[in-house]
């Protein structure tokens, strides 16, 4: 029997980055709402009703009367954008120098379509997995709104993010082909990134449209734009590390700008709920298309994808924190469409502590309510996190070990 390939090692730094992206997903969800009313009491400006219903235990209220509070909503209401677009770029950082280095074999069309196949069947076997899950746990444990053979809306909206990444997934054999043969395929990177962003400023500032967007409309559209930016401008940030750009060798340099970014994004989203501007604090988070949410995440990865040493961080050699980022990080596909599609058991769990933690901190005053708020919210994300993590675990542990036994 041939020996099979080794499998590349995965960077514990990029997978750290990987969970980061989950946590910072799971935390904008469970805040996504509390935002959306503290962001209109913030624009509405009334103190006095802003006193009266943070009296009678709005948190809403209570975050707009505080604008540090406020402000970091605001900076929470970042991270969605922030997790979609790490994943996208992470995928384009692996996959596209992948690719444009292949491009000029005499197989590599058919060697890229058995790697697309072989991913698309990973992503489709766990979407598979779950949508049955998902409609026998509202079948015969309890209903799941919208779950169910006859509604399409949980597979196709409810699950963009993974119909887009399995679109870039088809297309990389051509991006890396037209990679290999542009001249210059950072800056062209650079130029679709900025055309993109200028048509998202203009829908968070002037169009935002309906709340409710269609599948096909052109700013639900935009979202998957802004996903293909994320994931060529990784794979930009890989081209310029392998042909040797200079700058940001140090851990200094790579991390100051990210640290610098994130202390401007914070200090405009206080400014911004200090001014009232409970509108701008929408639009500069504006759902997939924040520009402020894309700076940090590629500032992220740039600083994950640290110069190796010859003998490299992988999974084996890392410390017990390394092989845990690694081992978490594969379950990120999981943990996504779980989020998803049982959306319904997980939000009000949610809710409910959240209110909880409202009631007990009420007495002491609209500081606690926001800090009790914002520590109770953060710690229910984790703890979601981790479950969903643990399940898809378990789930996939006979899968493993067949593979495991197989290889052996």
């Amino acid at each position: 029997m041939a020996a099979q390939p080794a499998r590349r090692a995965r960077d514990p730094r990029i997978e750290a980055l990987r969970l980061a992206a989950i946590l910072a997903i799971a935390v904008f969800h469970t805040f996504q709402p509390l935002f959306a009313r503290t962001a209109a009491w913030v624009q509405l400006g009334d103190a006095a009703a802003a006193q009266a219903a943070a009296a009678a235990g709005d948190p809403a209220a209570a975050f707009a009367l505080c604008p540090p509070a406020a402000g970091a909503l605001g900076f929470i209401n970042l991270l969605g954008a922030f997790g979609n677009c790490a994943f996208f770029a992470i995928s384009g950082f692996f996959l596209i120098p992948a690719a444009a280095r292949a491009a000029g074999r005499d197989s590599y069309w058919r060697d890229q379509a058995r790697r697309c196949v072989r991913r698309a069947r990973t992503v489709l076997s766990s979407v598979l997995l779950y949508a049955v899950l998902a409609l026998a746990v509202s079948a015969w444990v309890t209903p799941l709104p919208g779950v169910s053979l006859h509604e399409t809306g949980w597979l196709l909206g409810g699950l963009e993010f993974i119909w887009v990444y399995l679109a870039l997934i088809a297309a990389t054999p051509v991006v890396g082909a037209l990679w290999a043969r542009c001249p210059h395929p950072v800056r062209l990177t650079a130029l679709i990134v900025a055309a993109v962003y200028a048509v998202n400023a203009y829908i968070a500032f002037a169009s935002p449209g309906e709340a409710e967007r269609g599948l096909l409309e052109w700013r639900k559209l935009m979202s998957a734009a802004s996903y293909l930016a994320a994931f060529l401008a990784g794979g930009a940030l890989a081209w310029r590390r392998e042909h040797g750009a200079k700058g940001g060798r140090t851990a200094r340099a790579r991390i100051l700008p990210l640290v610098a970014t994130a202390a401007c994004a914070a200090v405009l989203e206080l400014g911004l709920a200090w001014a009232g501007a409970g509108d701008l604090m929408v639009a500069i988070s504006f759902k997939s298309t924040s520009a402020i949410s894309f700076a940090l995440a590629l500032l992220a990865l740039r600083a994950a994808c640290a110069p190796r040493s010859p003998a490299g961080p992988d999974a084996g050699g890392a410390g017990p924190a390394g092989r845990l980022a690694v081992r978490g990080a594969s379950h990120i596909l999981g943990f996504y469409i779980m989020q998803s599609m049982f959306y319904a058991l997980w939000r009000p769990a949610a809710d409910a502590a959240l209110s909880r933690a409202v009631a007990a901190a009420l007495p002491a005053g609209t500081g606690a309510v926001c800090l009790a708020a914002t520590a109770t919210g953060i710690i229910a994300s984790l703890l979601l996190v981790i479950a969903l993590i643990a399940v898809d675990a378990a789930l996939h542990a006979p899968a493993r070990c067949l593979r495991a036994r197989s290889r052996g």
